[in-house]
């Protein structure tokens, strides 16, 4: 078959993409000096192969169809990604962009641009793999929290059980009587807690959202860490907040466990913590800041990993606080993240889908307890 492309001549030499004329049943009539490059082939190699034999036998199918679907199209134009044989015997990825040009005079051949994909694909992998190890960890948290969680129980019935009966069956004074209500008010939230922790672990969702005022669950996680916080001696200051379409058990467990990280973290100097949060397009960006010992930049990717601890070992926990945190405003179609100064204190930042109403006054502390 004769060949006329003067004019498409310069354009093919100079492209650095492999480019070749193939016939309709692909033969492949011209190969341009980019072929030795990509495939390890010099252009006489290649001409008068037919260019589906160089294709992995498990991708010839699609390119096949690729090459038939062009023909079907005049001017058409397909591209499709596929392993091509290299010259040293060992396969490549490349992305192969077919344009029928048989209808041209000076080209009458279909042309095949190709291009390696191999750092691309790469890539790609690597990011499968990272997504495959992400619902792995997910998993093996997930069942860490049903265990953990049915554990729970059976010591927090015991708790409830018997401070009950302490406070049916003795003599106590007023004082010791509070101090007993205190503790069943907490067992109970804790059991709330714990349905909601095997309730997520168990099915992956959080249940029906209804509207929170992010206010109320701040205080609910306050007076679950009621005695961590009065005596660390932190100061707590709320600022505006808004009213959000959520689920509460679960935002109550995310600002427990920043407080609570917070007040384990703390640097000598007096803790303050600050909560606020500012609207951002359709989402509030809710901010928990303190002023303790900060996290390093190259860590803060980190410390989200589930069982990942970094700060003093000596500090109780087992690495699980922000990873769950984190999980749960992503279930929540949120994001985390973290902003730091170093040594100068930890900002927790996560988003929020935002609903109509507007942000709510800020608290005094004494709303807290």
């Amino acid at each position: 078959m004769a060949i006329s492309f003067q004019g498409f001549r310069s354009l093919i030499e100079n492209n650095p993409d492999a480019i070749s004329l193939i016939d309709t049943q692909g033969e492949i009539l011209y190969g341009s000096a980019s072929s030795a490059k990509i495939f390890g082939y010099r252009p006489e190699e290649i001409v008068g192969r037919n260019c589906l034999d160089l294709v992995h036998p498990e991708d010839r199918d699609q390119a096949n169809g690729a090459l038939m679907e062009v023909l079907a199209a005049p001017r058409g134009l397909l591209k499709v990604d596929a392993r091509v044989l290299h010259k040293d015997g060992t396969y490549c990825w490349v992305e192969s962009t077919f344009s029928n040009l048989l209808s041209e005079p000076e080209v009458n051949a279909i042309v095949m641009q190709q291009r390696d994909i191999n750092l691309r694909r790469a890539a790609e992998n690597e990011k499968e793999l990272r997504a495959e190890e992400l619902v792995r960890s997910n998993l093996r948290l997930e069942e860490f929290a049903r265990v953990a969680a049915h554990d729970l129980r059976e010591p927090l019935l015991m708790i409830t059980l018997y401070t009950d009966l302490i406070v049916k069956r003795t003599q106590i004074d007023v004082t010791s009587r509070q101090m007993s209500k205190i503790v069943l008010d907490s067992a109970a939230r804790m059991a709330t807690l714990i349905d909601g922790l095997l309730s997520f672990a168990s099915t992956g969702q959080h249940g029906p959202h209804q509207l929170l005022d992010l206010r109320h669950a701040v205080r609910q996680a306050t007076q679950n860490l009621i005695w961590l916080i009065e005596t660390s001696g932190a100061t707590i200051t709320i600022g505006q907040l808004p009213v959000v379409r959520s689920n509460e058990i679960h935002l109550v467990s995310v600002f427990q466990n920043l407080l609570s990280n917070a007040v384990k973290y703390r640097a000598e100097r007096q803790l303050e913590i600050n909560i606020k949060a500012e609207r951002s397009g359709p989402d509030w960006i809710v901010r928990v800041e303190d002023n303790g010992m900060g996290i390093a930049a190259e860590n803060r990717a980190r410390v989200f990993m589930p069982f990942v601890r970094l700060g003093n070992r000596s500090v109780p926990g087992c690495g699980l606080g922000l990873a769950v945190c984190k999980k749960i405003i992503e279930e929540l179609g949120g994001t985390m993240w973290i902003e730091s100064k170093g040594v100068e204190g930890v900002t927790f930042c996560f988003t929020i889908r935002a609903e109509e109403a507007e942000a709510v006054p800020p608290i005094s502390r004494d709303e807290l307890v």
